[in-house]
């Protein structure tokens, strides 16, 4: 439980610019804040970054000189630990890599490490086909990879004894409302509670996606997910569009996909 538990804070992914790869950005990139002050302590550089940084957004990429990099690139040198990202302030969204100070708070270290690794993951997961499957919901209904087929799937992750989880569920059953005319859109998630103790878990709080118990070991060593919640969004063809822990991230890919 406690790697879960510790693995709640972990936010990022997607959108890689490989054609620019190298390209040159002005060196009057403005960074908008004091470095130095951003890695003073824990709290001030997580509040910045929580604030300020969304890795699965669609951002330019930068490294330390500037130069537009790919954003497999990016989250590599993110994984490192020796570096840490920052809002250049643009009418794109840019986000530079900046080197952290030698003297700062070691905990920061293994946080930004932690974001980059957990970035990396989930940015090599989108393009590829979700892997197979077959399981049934607490109502009895078969779900495996024929029957997602040709279908928009919106995919949770998550257990009863997480709290964020569970706290999101009332803005995801909105969202369920918003489309529930729509044929093409699935919401499914996937839980590693017994079936007994969902049953007895949604007797006191509305979800409206189907809810499937599954093993533990599914999720996290086929859908690599790392922390929870953890959403998908995957195309009518099976492929996997984005992987993020905050649903709001994953709002933008769905309504492309919704367009096509």
């Amino acid at each position: 439980m406690g790697k879960q538990l510790s693995s709640f804070i972990i936010v990022v992914t997607l959108v890689i610019f490989s054609n620019f790869s190298c390209s040159q950005i002005s060196n009057t990139d403005n960074a908008n804040v004091n470095i130095n002050e951003v890695q003073q302590d824990f709290k001030t550089w997580w509040d910045y970054n929580f604030k300020n940084i969304k890795l699965s957004a669609d951002f330019i990429p930068l490294d330390i000189s500037s130069n537009i990099i790919s954003k497999e690139m990016f989250l590599k040198q993110l994984s490192t630990g020796e570096f840490i990202p920052i809002k250049i302030e643009s009418t794109e969204l840019k986000y530079k890599l900046f080197k952290l100070n030698l003297s700062i708070d070691p905990d920061i270290k293994t946080q930004v490490k932690n974001l980059g690794n957990d970035g990396y993951s989930k940015y090599k997961m989108e393009g590829t086909k979700i892997p197979v499957f077959e399981f049934k919901d607490i109502k009895g209904n078969l779900y495996n990879n024929k029957i997602l087929k040709g279908k928009i799937v919106v995919l949770k992750c998550w257990f009863i004894n997480c709290l964020p989880c569970v706290q999101e569920m009332p803005a995801l059953n909105d969202f369920t409302e918003k489309y529930k005319k729509r044929k093409d859109i699935l919401f499914i998630s996937l839980a590693f509670d017994s079936k007994e103790k969902l049953e007895s878990f949604l007797l006191s709080h509305k979800f409206s996606y189907a809810v499937l118990p599954v093993p533990q070991k599914f999720m996290e060593d086929s859908l690599k997910v790392s922390g929870y919640p953890t959403h998908f969004i995957i195309d009518k063809t099976g492929i996997i569009r984005k992987v993020v822990n905050d649903y709001h991230e994953m709002i933008p890919t769905l309504n492309n996909e919704l367009n096509k």
